[in-house]
């Protein structure tokens, strides 16, 4: 697709080396989907933005957020929590909710039919999801076909136009001495991230997963651990200092009553990062895990990280995580057009990405292209084919289709309509669908959770499993109500609802 140049007015946070802030700035992304220059807007333009595309945002622009832990093929579905066991009996391990006599039909075989009979709509869906709270790239996408045209980056399959990717995963525990030695063989000679959940849940045995990757050489810096909640001071300190924690509080505390000692982590050197996990248990967006992050830092750290670094958690420790540091998570010149522009509610800028909700993102951008914004700014920005979506009580648009890609050729509206009727007669809806894709093109994912990969979906499961309506795009009233009434977390994550309170 052709760029418009653009230029975003407003008060500009790098994450760069210095920290810097422009309070009146000008961002030029320029033709090539790079950023060109990073300024004061009283300065001089750049060559070649004569005729670019000027954004006067009137809000704060901060690099786009990266999750570095989903599972994006659940995320169409409701929050989940066991219906036998007692709200004050958390899980102790990540084998053990597995097997609740409610995940199967709640979770298991609804994810893996909407999968297979609405794949593609699943995917947009998602992304969709995601990128109304700022997210530019997410993990979680291993199981997802190779097509082009999805909103968002997705990390495992992202190549930078290079054809080759740099980032490995695995959801599955390793065991065999052969796997280890795969996974350590891509991080020292291949050079790529391992992205690895880890000691997930506070049964003292789970430290057995550190020691296996200790035992077999796999603390390698380009180690990103997810959860690690099991772990303590002696196993952080005995890591090497470069590797990455993956915190996904949430869903630690939805399921567990506890979440990882991320403040011991980072003062044993470990680089941490933000992920959402996925909707039966987590955060709608990354938006809402930094408040969850907030949370824990407040009523259970002591304070002991700032808000410019929690904040780091989602932009440019991601990207130094995954070696993307010249590519991505932070505001200087050379790297990718990734932007988010939120509105002005707090003086601190690190404070304001904070406390900012779904109604506060104004614009969205990955490459320079315009994706997601006010009818306005997307406007400004030039964008083709941008179609209104309504985010709580407010309006948006966003833009699906992209010309020149075959497989971009989904609007919000059909997006609707597809999970609609999955939702309302999956049978039929099976059945019907081949007729509804103009270019008779048929995505079928795969859950990328082992437990739910071999389930089977027929005609028979269609008939007798519901398969939910859509999971709700914003943090609104019901979440909350879900949260004040389910789960293990003893009341912390009630907080959360003090940062939506002009948004419900």
């Amino acid at each position: 697709m052709a760029i418009t140049p653009l230029v975003l007015l407003g008060r500009i946070v790098t994450f760069d080396d210095d920290s810097t802030v422009i309070d009146d700035g000008a961002l030029y992304i320029g033709a090539d989907e790079r950023i060109a220059a990073v300024q004061e807007r009283s300065a001089p333009a750049p060559a070649g933005f004569e005729d670019a595309a000027t954004l006067e945002t009137g809000g704060t622009i901060y690099p786009g957020l990266m999750d570095l832990h989903n599972h994006i093929a659940y995320n169409t579905l409701p929050r989940w929590a066991s219906e036998e066991r007692a709200a004050d009996e958390p899980w102790e391990r990540r084998d053990q909710w597995p097997d609740d006599p409610s995940y199967k039909p709640k979770v298991g075989l609804p994810a893996k039919a909407l999968c297979e009979i609405a794949g593609e709509a699943v995917l947009k869906y998602v992304e969709t999801k995601a990128v109304i709270g700022g997210t530019t790239a997410i993990q979680g996408a291993a199981k997802v076909p190779n097509y082009d045209g999805w909103l968002v980056r997705n990390i495992e399959k992202e190549t930078f136009l290079t054809g080759d990717t740099s980032v490995r995963q695995s959801v599955r525990k390793l065991g065999a001495a052969q796997d280890f030695a795969t996974y350590r063989k891509a991080m020292v000679d291949d050079k790529d991230a391992f992205i690895y959940h880890l000691s997930e849940g506070t049964a003292d045995k789970l430290v057995d997963e550190f020691e296996d990757l200790k035992d077999n050489d796999c603390l390698n810096h380009r180690l990103i651990a997810i959860h690690c909640t099991a772990l303590g001071e002696t196993e952080f300190e005995a890591w090497n200092p470069e590797s990455t924690v993956v915190w996904s509080p949430f869903s630690n505390l939805w399921l567990y009553g506890g979440t990882t000692a991320v403040d011991k982590a980072r003062d044993a050197g470990l680089r941490i990062c933000l992920g959402t996990d996925w909707s039966p248990s987590g955060s709608k967006n990354l938006l809402g895990e930094l408040k969850v992050a907030d949370v824990c830092n407040t009523k259970l750290m002591d304070d002991a990280f700032t808000d410019e670094e929690l904040c780091r958690m989602a932009t440019s420790n991601p990207a130094d995580a995954l070696s993307w540091e010249q590519r991505l998570g932070r505001l200087k010149p050379g790297l990718h057009g990734d932007v988010l522009v939120t509105t002005t509610r707090e003086d601190d800028p690190y404070r304001n990405l904070i406390t900012a909700i779904e109604r506060d993102v104004l614009f969205v951008a990955i490459n320079g292209y315009p994706f997601y914004g006010t009818a306005g700014l997307m406007r400004a920005a030039k964008a083709k084919n941008a179609e209104p979506i309504r985010i709580g009580p407010e309006s948006r648009s966003i833009v699906l289709v992209y010309e020149g890609y075959p497989d971009a050729d989904m609007t919000w509206a059909q997006v609707r309509d597809e999970l609609d009727s999955a939702h309302g007669d999956p049978k039929r809806h099976e059945q019907e669908r081949q007729g509804r894709r103009q270019n008779g093109r048929l995505v079928r994912m795969q859950p990328d959770k082992p437990e739910d990969q071999g389930i089977e979906v027929d005609e028979l499961t269609l008939e007798n499993v519901p398969i939910p309506a859509p999971d709700a795009l914003t943090h609104n009233a019901a979440f909350f109500r879900d949260v004040e009434r389910r789960g293990y977390h003893g009341g912390l994550l009630n907080e959360l609802r003090g940062y939506y309170q002009r948004g419900l």
